[in-house]
């Protein structure tokens, strides 16, 4: 049937090997992207002070609106 390798005196089939080799390969790849913080805003490029101010009290309104309809 399968082909066995003898590794530490035991007979290991191929598919396992190839199975660990898979996953050896995805770990190793999910360990190299970066990081990224999901958190982040971009920046708010706004044309003056009070249009800044605008758009930072609208995002806190809809984040209060989002934290009441999660609280229901």
């Amino acid at each position: 049937m399968a082909g066995y390798f003898t590794i530490a005196g035991r007979k290991v089939a191929t598919h396992y090997m190839v199975l660990g080799v898979l996953a050896a390969y995805g770990i190793g790849i999910k360990a190299a992207l970066p990081k990224t913080d999901k958190t982040k805003q971009p920046p708010i490029n706004a044309a003056n002070e009070d249009e800044n101010k605008f758009v930072q009290e609208f995002l806190k309104s809809i984040e209060a609106e989002e934290k009441k309809t999660a609280a229901h």
